[in-house]
């Protein structure tokens, strides 16, 4: 039987759940969905929407699972921290999940420490392969209760990181850098929305802040779908740095009204949405049919228009386009401010994987690009390899492509330093007073005629 059933099933389970409140369900699927993520390698919204429970839950509780385990990766080295002086020997993979889970609550999180202990140790007992640790974990939360605050604040923010990615980043961006960065990750993001009209009237009624060219910040992550002109469809979620390459790519043409434009790996297609806004006549390519429905919703509510094709990009075939947009496959760690699992679910191998398929991407773009051209690759990774190196790489073998600079990111206040060598380099601790943004490497590239 795998950790995952322990406390997932067992005899008699419908009947013991009939007596199990929904505030327990929801706790013990923030539980399944952590052990998901580090035993699976599984995007923590994929690995909580499998979790036996979930979809029945109501949309407040499906939020305070989502919120419980986000906190988990979010203070992982600090809750490690926490319970430390307290568990001698690491307990099964159930058991440990329930108590990070736990700690995050009563530490982290405005939930009611007697709430927090008791309904977690309910976790346990809703199973019976869990249930002989009840009395050992409602132990431990109880000393947790005491001293946790203070055991969590005498461990450093950078601790949350994963040492293989925190020494990368300390290598390639510093050490003052990668205390910033790690300070980022502790915060609650808000929400960034790409505006295409009256974004000043939006921010009015939402009290969000504009910034950068479309645009508007809001606070924090609530249901998009009840905010302000949702059906109207003159805005989508996206985040300020994900805006840039498309932003970039228009950037380098006098008119873009009717230029053929190549969104490679396009969904979920907040880049295809800002093409065709533009006026620019987009073909959006992905091999994810599920990623893709979103795109095509998305131009529906938005009412515009794109060639959708639902095809592996490595085998798409077309006539080579005025532009191509390559947001290529990557390890997404730049995204850790609303996806902070993706810090526990990559790996060195992971990350080479990719690579390797970065740079067999990047030649297929440029066959796609006519001559003349304009090719635009981007990653939302922080990881040193999915950035220059593969632009190095590639232009050793394309001697009819050169780099165009990027010499600044209009509306954006990023250090000079974030420009160098002509590509650009964002970091979340970037623009801290308005909430920073993701980790982007963005590169844009030229066809000799």
């Amino acid at each position: 039987m795998s950790d995952r059933e322990h406390i997932s099933r067992r005899p008699g389970k419908q009947q013991r759940d009939a007596k199990i409140s929904d505030s327990v369900k929801a706790r013990r699927c923030a539980a399944l969905a952590v052990m998901d993520v580090r035993a699976n390698g599984k995007a923590l919204e994929l690995a909580l929407a499998e979790t036996e429970d979930y979809a029945s839950l109501e949309s407040r509780d499906r939020a305070f699972a989502r919120a419980i385990a986000a906190t988990v990766f979010r203070r992982s080295g600090q809750i490690k921290a926490v319970l430390k002086p307290h568990v001698r020997k690491k307990p099964t993979a159930p058991v440990q999940a329930v108590l990070e889970t736990a700690v995050a609550q009563i530490v982290f999180m405005d939930v009611s420490p007697h709430a927090a202990v008791s309904e977690s140790v309910d976790v346990l007992k809703s199973r019976r392969n869990t249930t002989p640790f009840a009395s050992f974990t409602n132990a431990v939360l109880r000393r947790v209760v005491e001293q946790g605050k203070q055991t969590a604040a005498a461990a450093p923010p950078k601790s949350n990181i994963p040492g293989w990615i925190r020494g990368e980043w300390e290598r390639t961006y510093g050490k003052i850098p990668m205390t910033k960065i790690a300070v980022q990750l502790i915060k609650d993001p808000g929400l960034d929305l790409t505006v295409t009209d009256k974004r000043q009237d939006l921010a009015e009624a939402t009290g969000g802040t504009p910034v950068g060219r479309q645009t508007l910040r809001l606070k924090s992550i609530g249901d998009v779908t009840a905010l302000p002109d949702f059906e109207a469809g003159t805005w989508w979620a996206q985040d300020l740095a994900a805006a840039q390459p498309a932003q970039i790519l228009m950037s380098q043409f006098d008119d873009v009204k009717g230029v053929r434009v190549l969104d490679m790996c396009a969904a979920p297609g907040g880049k295809t949405l800002q093409l065709a806004a533009a006026g620019m006549t987009v073909t959006a390519v992905d091999k994810s049919a599920g990623r893709l429905k979103r795109l095509e919703d998305n131009l529906v509510r938005t009412k515009l228009n794109a060639t959708v094709v639902h095809k592996d990009a490595l085998e798409f075939k077309a006539e080579p386009f005025d532009a191509v947009l390559l947001d290529a496959p990557c390890s997404a760690t730049g995204t850790f401010r609303r996806h902070p699992d993706v810090l526990h679910n990559r790996s060195p191998k992971s990350v080479a994987d990719l690579v390797r398929l970065q740079d067999k991407l990047l030649p297929k773009a440029a066959a796609l690009t006519a001559p003349g051209g304009v090719l635009i690759y981007a990653v939302c990774s922080l990881q040193p390899d999915e950035g220059l190196p593969r632009i190095a790489k590639f232009l050793e073998n394309a001697p009819d492509f050169r780099l165009i600079p990027i010499p600044a990111l209009p509306g954006l206040d990023l250090p000079n330093e974030r420009f160098k060598g002509g590509v650009v380099r964002t970091l979340p601790c970037d623009m801290p007073k308005s909430g920073g943004l993701d980790g982007f490497f963005i590169a844009a590239l030229r066809r000799e005629a």
